[in-house]
């Protein structure tokens, strides 16, 4: 059996981001056939329509075209997704080669609150042609109680809504494998 690769990031550029925190969480707790690389958007330019594609994106959008499912943490600023989020989607969308068309994706989001941003993603994503799982999901509010000190994620709830969600994304890849046998 191969190994799943997950590919992970979150929209916040914050270091000490709840949502960092989650990603960093599910590479503790991913089913033993599986891996988890989390990237980061602070590389990314600002998207412009250009016929010369930054090295930094080229370098993302390849390891997005080469995963196996994504993970993606959003937080919600003001009931919306934030920018280097949206930023990164563009640049995935006008990378051309459908990165994320039939590709199963996962969506999580801790931080004060959770709602009007995590359906945006959707949107955005199903106009992708995604695969998006349904459920379970982990949409969590008050990330302030969940994370520790250090920057862990603690709340034992959390870490078992995190793991079943982890458990779900491996399952639908490999039955997407399997069909393809």
């Amino acid at each position: 059996m191969s190994i799943i690769r997950i590919v992970g990031f979150t929209g916040s550029l914050r270091e000490e981001s709840y949502n960092k925190a989650a990603l960093r969480a599910a590479q503790e707790l991913l089913p033993a056939q599986a891996e988890l690389e989390i990237l980061s958007l602070s590389d990314l330019p600002a998207f412009t329509e250009t016929y010369n594609t930054p090295e930094s994106v080229r370098l993302f959008s390849e390891r997005i075209a080469q995963a196996d499912a994504l993970l993606i943490a959003t937080p919600e600023y003001k009931g919306l997704l934030s920018n280097a989020l949206k930023n990164a989607l563009k640049w995935i969308a006008a990378s051309g080669n459908a990165a994320l068309a039939e590709k199963p994706v996962a969506l999580m989001g801790i931080g004060r609150q959770s709602g009007p941003a995590h359906v945006q993603l959707r949107q955005l994503l199903a106009t992708q042609k995604s695969d998006l799982l349904d459920e379970p999901s982990l949409y969590v509010g008050e990330g302030r109680s969940k994370i520790d000190a250090e920057g862990r994620l603690v709340d034992a709830e959390t870490r078992e809504q995190l793991q079943q969600l982890l458990q779900t994304l491996v399952a639908r890849v490999d039955d997407a494998k399997s069909a393809l046998v």
